[in-house]
């Protein structure tokens, strides 16, 4: 009967982890959307793609939420460079 029970609380959390899977997907597919039109607005303005005020600004940013949230700032400043990478990409 334990096993069933811890069966269905793992079964139960790792359910909980797919839906928050899907929420970080569908937000990271929402910032490229939005970036993709930022870089059309780039080019209309004659700006470089590259603003690296910006960059840094986001990550300095999202390193702080890090950081109030608990977790560990240098992996998620990881995360966003990876993230800020591919939106380069987008506006190309």
């Amino acid at each position: 009967m334990i096993k069933t029970n811890q069966s269905n609380q793992l079964n139960s959390l790792r359910r909980q982890i797919d839906t928050v899977d899907r929420r970080v997907v569908r937000a990271l597919a929402s910032r490229l959307r939005l970036v993709s039109l930022i870089g059309l607005e780039k080019k209309r303005l004659g700006l470089a793609i590259v603003d690296h005020g910006r960059e840094n600004k986001v990550l300095s940013s999202v390193r702080a939420m890090a950081v109030s949230e608990g977790l560990d700032s240098e992996l998620i400043q990881s995360v966003f460079k990876l993230v800020i990478e591919q939106s380069r990409k987008e506006q190309i």
